[in-house]
């Protein structure tokens, strides 16, 4: 089982709904935690940390390579295995803890949003949430069924790690067919304003069972 940081639900652990927080590259389960304070009360918070060790305190789910032009690119396989060790790691939580396996929310950034929108298409009603936040969805996700899952994603216009327009291309359109999927850009970089924030908090409030 990954490495992880865990609050326990109001009520205890036993049905708990849980929210999983994925980190972005080079990043740790610290970092998303942090947020654990202002997360609804009722869940169960659980920030896992990626397996690829790439600097002191710096964590990768999967390998990126710089390009000449600023941007980064990937190998598939590797992507897809994290995927992978994602989806077995939430099933040994639910068991491990005795969650509640129908309300499983996922708030990813960055490579653990494009994470979560690739977990939650490849393996329907498995995720009830995902709030996703300056990622991407990748063209290898199947997004031709609609979704089985709520979405909430937001994007810095003034990004420069993954452009708007990438979130532009790969979600928007989504947006503007499922109701089911909310996209928003805030005036922001790579990280997630106050503004942003407050949204995604009041969208989690909005969409609990």
């Amino acid at each position: 089982m990954l490495e992880h940081r865990l609050r326990e639900g109001a009520n205890g652990f036993k049905q708990s709904s849980a929210i999983v927080l994925i980190h972005g590259y080079g990043s740790h389960a610290d970092d998303l935690f942090s947020f654990a304070p202002y997360l609804p009360k009722t869940h169960t918070i659980i920030a896992l940390q990626a397996p690829l060790n790439i600097a002191p305190d710096s964590y990768a789910w999967y390998p990126l390579y710089p390009q000449e032009d600023g941007t980064f690119t990937s190998e598939l396989e590797a992507a897809w295995k994290a995927v992978d060790t994602l989806n077995e790691n939430i099933d040994l939580l639910v068991k491990k803890y005795s969650l509640n396996e129908n309300d499983i929310s996922l708030l990813g950034f960055s490579q653990g949003a494009i994470l979560s929108w690739a977990l939650a298409y490849s393996k329907p009603n498995k995720i009830r949430r995902i709030v996703a936040l300056s990622g991407l969805v990748h063209e290898s996700v199947n997004t031709s069924n609609p979704p089985t899952f709520l979405a909430y994603a937001a994007h810095g216009i003034t990004d420069v790690v993954i452009p708007v327009a990438k979130a532009r291309n790969t979600i928007l359109p989504l947006s503007e067919q499922y109701k089911e999927i909310e996209y928003h850009e805030f005036p922001e970089g790579h990280s997630v304003s106050q503004e942003n924030f407050t949204k995604f908090l009041g969208w989690l409030e909005k969409t609990e069972l």
